[in-house]
């Protein structure tokens, strides 16, 4: 967790983290050094993690207001969501209905206009499937499922949904999961081996390890899952508001949402916030900031 809320200094060193070997330092791009070699390195001591002040990637988010630590670059991430994106849309029907894809496309430019990124290429595509669900990749694909169109009352319900995936855009969620997840196995990696190092019995390992891997899952990336998707639907609301759409409407949809929806873990088990907390939380923004009573 970044600790630091200055903003990125241009003198900063490269993004990435620090590390120490014989018989001298080095800084290493996480992003470009293959992430095997990587683990085999720390897991065999050849390499040695500095403490987590030592990584450069913290810098605040203009529209969080949360710093964060992120030591890949959105290009970097555009460029490995290509693949994925074009897998999307090869496995996944697309919808021929040009009145949907016209529709996707004119609320998702005016909420993409509203957030400030109008001057980037965006794609809105209609997935030809009864699925509800939405999703953003980086480089700004933006995929919604014909399901959740259907479930969609008006156009101020689409702009929830979009909202809210530009909001992970703003706030670069993908780009700090992806660095936390990285840090994640890291710190498993050099876990590991200090584990192996001091605990003979095979099966002590494993269960170590095991607790280890549920506790940065339970205790790290699962709350900051939930974090990243409440900030996601704060923003979400303040991009309705400013394209003209009624953020009154984003707790119809949620609500919509909770009744269609089936059983769910408990929140702490969760990527996503409970659906009841997050309608409440909603609820006291929207007052909050004046955009409505409700």
């Amino acid at each position: 967790m970044c600790l630091d809320h200055s903003p990125e200094r241009p003198d900063a060193a490269p993004l990435g983290a620090r590390f120490v070997a014989e018989p001298q330092a080095q800084i290493v791009d996480l992003a470009k050094m293959p992430r095997r070699d990587l683990l085999r390195a720390l897991a065999t001591g050849s390499l040695v993690v500095l403490a987590p002040a030592a990584v450069t990637g913290c810098a605040t988010n203009a529209e969080t207001g949360r710093s964060q630590m992120v030591f890949v670059g959105d290009g970097q991430m555009a460029q490995m969501a290509l693949s994925a994106w074009a897998e999307q849309k090869q496995k996944t029907p697309i919808s021929r209905d040009p009145a949907l894809n016209a529709r996707l496309n004119r609320v998702g430019q005016r909420i993409a206009q509203s957030s400030g990124r109008a001057g980037e290429p965006w794609e809105f595509v209609v997935f030809d499937t009864a699925e509800k669900n939405a999703f953003v990749l980086p480089g700004n694909k933006v995929g919604f499922y014909k399901g959740l169109m259907e479930l969609a009352e008006n156009d101020d319900q689409i702009a929830t949904v979009l909202g809210h995936e530009v909001g992970h855009v703003t706030g670069r969620h993908a780009a700090e999961r992806f660095s936390q997840s990285t840090a994640g196995q890291l710190g498993l990696a050099v876990g590991g081996a200090v584990i192996g190092a001091n605990m003979a019995d095979g099966q002590t390992r494993q269960l170590a390890m095991a607790a280890m891997g549920i506790g940065l899952q339970v205790g790290v990336l699962l709350p900051f899952s939930r974090l990243q998707e409440s900030e996601a639907d704060r923003l979400g609301v303040d991009y309705m508001h400013r394209a003209g759409y009624d953020v009154r409407q984003s707790l119809r949809f949620w609500e919509r949402m909770n009744q269609s929806g089936g059983s769910r873990p408990p929140q702490i088990l969760s990527t996503h916030p409970d659906p009841v907390n997050r309608m409440s939380e909603l609820r006291a923004y929207i007052n909050a900031r004046g955009y409505a009573v409700v």
